[in-house]
């Protein structure tokens, strides 16, 4: 969640959107850094897996529809130190209102599309520049970072959550459960 030789760890904090399978990676990730986590989901049952998980504070966002302002509260008014922006330009805005001064956040995704609508456009710079946010992409790394983070995986005990398996065989019925919105789901067997 960090550049490389700048981990993130004890007395941050970081801000996950949603439960799917990369948010609740990057919850168990958090939590083995030492992280506070503020999760949100439109599902109080999957904020209740995520919270016995280990997710310190929940926001359901369809109940709280300015979540960043549920952020500050949690933060008291200071903001978070990362967050992990899988939601995209209809999440962006409110995660520069969420953001600490001069921290970071990570992009992931972009679920919810790549354009707000209407007159009111998200112009990223203006937004970075109010509270010198960095905001950063993340895609997969060479392969040896990917065997180093495997090991610390290791280290740390962090598992996958998996929800239901499919066989090679019911790979639609498992990609038809993924897109009804599983909490995480596991494909093949093995």
């Amino acid at each position: 969640m960090r550049p490389l030789g700048q981990p993130a760890g004890k007395g941050e904090s970081v801000l996950i959107q949603g439960t799917g399978g990369v948010s609740i990676s990057g919850l168990q990730i958090a939590k083995a850094s030492g992280m506070e986590v503020i999760i949100t989901s439109s599902s109080d049952a999957k904020l209740a897996q995520a919270k016995s998980l280990g997710a310190d504070h929940t926001i359901n966002y369809r109940t709280h529809p300015t979540w960043s302002e549920e952020v500050t509260k949690i933060t008291q008014g200071h903001g978070v130190s990362n967050i992990f922006e899988n939601g995209g330009a209809l999440t962006l805005r409110q995660s520069f209102d969420a953001i600490a001064f001069g921290r970071l956040i990570n992009c992931i995704g972009h679920l919810s599309g790549k354009e707000d609508g209407g007159s009111d456009r998200t112009n990223t710079n203006v937004l970075a520049l109010r509270r010198n946010v960095t905001l950063k992409g993340i895609v997969n790394g060479p392969r040896g970072r990917f065997e180093e983070m495997l090991g610390w995986y290791e280290e740390k005990g962090i598992r996958p959550v998996v929800d239901r398996v499919f066989g090679f065989e019911e790979a639609k019925e498992g990609l038809e459960y993924l897109f009804k919105g599983a909490f995480w789901e596991g494909c093949g067997e093995g």
